[in-house]
């Protein structure tokens, strides 16, 4: 399985669109609660492709939606030639 976002990144990438932002949103089955997850490992590793300033969607301990940069959720990215 991919998750919903590849679609989107992949998208971007095809019109050649810089990604700024990045959102992931789940509802778990039979409940109403909605939750803000980070950008799976695999998610980063695609998103760093437009560098490390885009902004991904947390949530803090209060369930909070912020925005961390991605560079941020990943400080120790693989790449040496990182943005």
């Amino acid at each position: 399985d991919l998750c919903a976002e590849t679609g989107a990144i992949l998208e971007a990438h095809k019109y050649n669109k810089k990604i700024t932002h990045s959102l992931c949103v789940v509802k778990k089955e039979n409940s109403d609660c909605i939750e803000i997850l980070s950008p799976c490992g695999v998610c980063q590793e695609r998103l760093y492709f437009f560098g490390g300033e885009a902004m991904c969607g947390i949530s803090n301990m209060d369930n909070k939606l912020v925005f961390k940069r991605l560079k941020e959720l990943q400080p120790y990215y693989w790449r040496l030639d990182r943005k």
